[in-house]
């Protein structure tokens, strides 16, 4: 079910995100990012169609913007939970987001493998002159 409303490529992240919920703030890690939204983790369902509020910094500037729970889902004592982005300009923005999370699992990738620590500036040129023509376009 949830395969069939995705309509744009997620790509895996574990990167830190903030969200308000009603009255709720709790921060979390992201477990996938795309164009459209997001998905994570977390100890409380959500409702669907919940209006939430999210934050990612990981890249300058951050990322903030409301979104919509467009699914929630039990897995194991955890609960998945799908954020969906309407206005064009936060999805363009969230593009942003989907490449500055490659570029930081690059640089992670790289640091483990190699022993050699990047700044984000010096994986981002690495990322994109090796990957960038391989980014999937946006829709």
């Amino acid at each position: 079910m949830i395969e069939e409303l995705r309509q744009f490529i997620r790509h895996p992240s574990s990167i830190p995100i903030s969200y308000r919920l009603g009255r709720r703030q709790h921060t979390r890690s992201a477990r996938d990012v795309s164009q459209g939204g997001l998905c994570f983790s977390s100890q409380e369902p959500a409702d669907v169609g919940e209006r939430i509020f999210v934050e990612i910094n990981c890249g300058k500037p951050g990322f903030s913007a409301e979104g919509i729970v467009r699914w929630c889902s039990r897995e194991g004592r955890k609960y998945l939970i799908g954020v969906g982005f309407r206005d064009k300009a936060v999805r363009y923005a969230m593009r942003m987001v989907e490449q500055v999370c490659h570029i930081e699992d690059y640089r992670r990738r790289l640091e483990a493998e190699t022993g050699r620590k990047l700044s984000t500036e010096q994986a981002a040129y690495r990322w994109i002159a090796e990957n960038a023509a391989d980014f999937p376009q946006a829709e």
